[in-house]
């Protein structure tokens, strides 16, 4: 009978750690954004290689090519590109026509994603390392395996689902495309991210408000506008509006004050391009003579602001009339705020 109750006890004691282990299991795959992460999660791929033609995407966006077959050396922000879930990390080589479609027997690259941590230090994930003269040219590509991210010191590998999952590499080699000779390699890594990574925690900036305007009274809306950090939104529209009645397009142009590593790479457009193109409409409205710039009015009550709470705007806060007729040209400009200032995002 003893030895009867000792083998329940023990079933018993199995059975509740069997439990607990896929408790623990299920838990770590809906994980949260950890601390060693920081608040504002930062991701770029880190880019090396020489000897030949050299194509890298990433979701299947092309991130950076180079044709030259010198040494380049680069590092792309991906923000905006990072997706919950699977992505996928793409590097392919080129053999071109006039090398006689063959590769650089000396030939190498280093593709990394890197991600940076609550202490500001840049670390590496993900990435596939080749090099074309060594027996096993892939050997020092990026394990295998579940990570987790530790501040200061980098990811390190654990047994369970963790932070990030890295796939190992493939490779695969194509002779024809489309029924046309070539000579290429791919390839590619999947990198899993099951917490999610919205694009908006990439911009170095702070939370406008905590409240959700929609839900907010006449009078709590009138409170949040008439707040020093609002009514300097109007201050911000109300310089833009000067400077462009000034005719002063460089200092127009230099409102669009953003870090073109998170921000404007978010949006998709460099900022340089943004604020030139931007300025350059304004400067071609005004420059006609067809064109008058209306009044920025700060008793106008609106503002809103988008979901991610990260911008704001005035609706119709830049407005050009054409002379003698109903015809306008609206700059719906939005600005972020970043700690102390708006500035001029998009």
């Amino acid at each position: 009978m003893k030895r009867l109750l000792t083998l329940i006890a023990t079933v018993m004691l199995l059975s509740i750690t069997a439990c607990a282990t896929q408790e623990t299991k299920q838990g770590a795959t809906q994980m949260q954004l950890t601390p060693d992460y920081g608040n504002k999660p930062s991701y770029r791929l880190h880019i090396e290689g020489f000897g030949d033609y050299i194509q890298v995407f990433f979701n299947g966006s092309e991130m950076f090519y180079d044709f030259s077959r010198s040494q380049v050396i680069t590092v792309y922000p991906i923000n905006n590109y990072v997706t919950t879930g699977e992505n996928e990390l793409k590097v392919r080589l080129v053999a071109p026509k006039k090398f006689n479609y063959r590769f650089n027997p000396k030939g190498w690259f280093k593709v990394s994603l890197e991600v940076r941590d609550a202490s500001g230090s840049w670390q590496r994930l993900g990435g596939i390392v080749y090099d074309a003269a060594a027996k096993a040219p892939l050997k020092n590509s990026a394990h295998e395996g579940y990570y987790t991210l530790e501040a200061g010191k980098g990811f390190k590998p654990v047994a369970l689902p963790s932070e990030a999952e890295v796939s190992k590499v493939k490779m695969e080699q194509k002779e024809k495309r489309n029924r046309v000779k070539i000579n290429t390699k791919e390839f590619t890594q999947t990198l899993t991210f099951p917490t999610p990574f919205p694009r908006w925690k990439f911009l170095d900036s702070e939370d406008i408000v905590e409240e959700d305007i929609e839900t907010l009274t006449s009078d709590e809306y009138e409170k949040l506008r008439q707040s020093p950090k609002m009514q300097k939104l109007y201050d911000a529209y109300e310089e833009a509006n000067r400077l462009i009645k000034n005719k002063d397009y460089a200092g127009f142009e230099k409102l669009y004050d953003e870090y073109t590593t998170e921000a404007a790479i978010a949006w998709r457009v460099p900022k340089e391009k943004m604020a030139k193109e931007n300025t350059k409409r304004l400067k071609g409205y005004l420059e006609s003579g067809q064109y008058e710039l209306l009044p920025f009015d700060r008793t106008k009550k609106y503002f809103f602001i988008e979901e991610n709470r990260k911008i704001a705007y005035i609706p119709n806060s830049i407005k050009l009339k054409k002379k003698g007729v109903d015809l306008y040209q609206d700059y719906d400009a939005k600005f972020r705020w970043d700690g102390n200032r708006w500035i001029l995002t998009r």
